[in-house]
């Protein structure tokens, strides 16, 4: 079935109708709660199962996709009109009207099952809202439950009671919640914090593998923790982005926080080059430890010379944030062509310029590539 990207596609959203016939019958089960997005919602509307199908109450649906909604009683059908546009449902009926405007003649959609009117309100099956909004609604393991997620065509009209992170070592008062999806992208966020909340507008794709990350730490060193957010921006192949905020919740002020990219790119000097058959690249990294690193990388430059190797190492393909021993810390890798990493650069932070700036900075080999450094040079030495 054709997944509908838009509000308006979800006729499956119905309010209390005039009287009517009950369309299916209705097996007698335990009666079940719904929740959406992890808060109970509609208590005098209970899902039930009707055979094999599980089926909620179509104004759950309310919850999340805002829309407006007309009952045709006369013609016992269901209009759901958006700014882009309308389609209409019958209770009975396994398939959906949906027209994008009021000269053209629409098409027909098919639903998983017949949609149901019971004491007066209609239900669809959960698999429906699945498969047209990309919701998910399913049996808790509990087995009183019926809880709908949110899907990725959603544009959320309630702050989730469930936090998307809470910080480990805040005894739960530190938290951060969606302040609204739309699509697959989180639209802003709520950032808690004894208790306090106050709203932010960044915005990260919804990555169920990879949630945002939450941390409670003085990591400016003025006595008093800061929280920490860390989102994922995306990931691929030879690429995996992040993005980090330090906000001072006492005030709510966010701390400027050089990119790790942008911060090893200024302390961070390479040169490549060609030598016979071989390539050479040349690392040497500034700041209070300076080292120096070249690798030689044995009959390579048949490979596309420097065409494909470039004259200068890449910096920040792959890069995460995390907080440890009450410091921030970032790695970001270094890398040469077509996204051949050769080794890590390992960032800490540290406060000033009235925010955070980079502290000490330092590059690792990776394994693979230790056996090509031809020659290290440390400060030190």
């Amino acid at each position: 079935m054709k997944k509908i990207l838009t509000a308006s596609a979800l006729a499956l959203l119905i309010a209390g109708c005039a009287a009517a016939p009950t369309i299916d019958s209705v097996s007698a089960t335990a009666p079940l709660t719904l929740s959406v997005d992890g808060q109970p919602v509609l208590p005098k509307l209970r899902p039930f199962y009707s055979g094999e199908l599980m089926y909620v109450p179509a104004r759950a649906l309310l919850e999340y996709y805002p829309v407006e909604l007309k009952w045709d009683n006369a013609h016992k059908k269901l209009s759901l009109t958006t700014n882009s546009s309308r389609s209409v449902l019958s209770p009975g009926s396994s398939a959906m009207q949906v027209q994008y405007t009021q000269t053209d003649g629409g098409y027909e959609d098919k639903l998983e099952g017949p949609v149901l009117l019971k004491e007066g309100h209609v239900y669809v099956s959960a698999g429906t809202v699945d498969l047209l909004t990309g919701a998910v609604a399913k049996l808790a393991a509990s087995g009183d439950t019926v809880s709908i997620t949110s899907g990725d065509v959603s544009t959320s009209v309630r702050v989730p009671k469930d936090p998307l992170a809470v910080a480990a070592g805040s005894s739960g008062k530190v938290k951060l919640y969606a302040a609204r999806k739309q699509g697959s992208t989180y639209k802003g966020f709520i950032l808690e914090v004894n208790g306090r909340k106050h709203s932010y507008n960044w915005e990260s794709p919804r990555l169920v593998s990879y949630p945002p990350e939450l941390h409670y730490a003085d990591v400016d060193d003025d006595g008093k923790p800061e929280a920490i957010v860390i989102l994922s921006l995306g990931t691929g192949t030879g690429i995996s982005q992040e993005e980090v905020h330090v906000v001072k919740p006492e005030v709510w002020k966010e701390l400027a926080v050089p990119t790790a990219e942008k911060a090893a790119s200024a302390a961070v000097s390479s040169t490549i080059s060609l030598d016979q058959k071989d390539v050479l690249l040349q690392l040497e990294v500034a700041g209070s430890s300076p080292s120096k690193y070249t690798f030689r990388l044995p009959d390579r430059a048949g490979d596309g010379g420097l065409d494909h190797f470039g004259t200068h190492a890449g910096i920040g393909a792959v890069t995460y944030y995390k907080v440890a021993d009450g410091k921030l810390k970032a790695e970001t890798n270094v890398s040469i062509g077509m996204g051949e990493s050769m080794g890590t650069l390992m960032l800490d932070y540290k406060a000033g310029n009235g925010g955070m700036v980079l502290g000490t900075i330092r590059f690792e080999p990776h394994d693979t590539t230790e056996q090509y450094v031809e020659k290290e040079q440390r400060s030190d030495d």
